[in-house]
């Protein structure tokens, strides 16, 4: 085994490994105003956009989560997403950045909601401190 077909068999397996980042380009994704499950774990149906992988592939639900409910992975113009082809390191890494971009986006969402209800939270534990206040001072002092 000469070193070209170690990298070759190294880089199939990571991209395999990873959920099939494989020859694919940054989707132009509209931003995610909340937080989305997988398909795996949700009712709502979508299609997978490629028209070279069947529903019957091992691959097709991480695809779907990937291209369907994240909109991080896009294929090619001609609607396929030609999983067997080899992928570049190039390739990988803009697949990668696309996906990481929308989970971190997802989690400063996420942040950003727990922020508010801890805030709402606050203001009304300090509301309900204020009321007993009140209340004490309203009290007849004992002796």
């Amino acid at each position: 085994m000469n070193a070209n077909s170690v990298i070759q068999n190294g880089v199939l397996a990571l991209g395999l490994g990873l959920g099939i980042l494989a020859a694919i380009a940054p989707a132009q994704a509209e931003p995610v105003d909340a937080v989305v499950e997988p398909v795996a774990q949700g009712t709502e149906q979508l299609v997978l956009p490629f028209t070279d992988v069947s529903p019957d592939h091992w691959a097709y639900e991480a695809l779907l989560n990937l291209a369907g409910t994240y909109g991080c992975v896009s294929g090619y113009p001609d609607g396929t997403f030609r999983g067997e082809d080899t992928v570049t390191r190039y390739e990988f890494a803009a697949g990668m950045d696309s996906c990481l971009s929308v989970l971190t986006n997802l989690a400063q969402q996420q942040q950003q909601t727990r922020d508010q209800e801890v805030r709402s939270l606050i203001d009304a534990m300090e509301q309900s401190l204020s009321d007993l206040r009140e209340l004490e001072a309203d009290l007849p002092e004992a002796t």
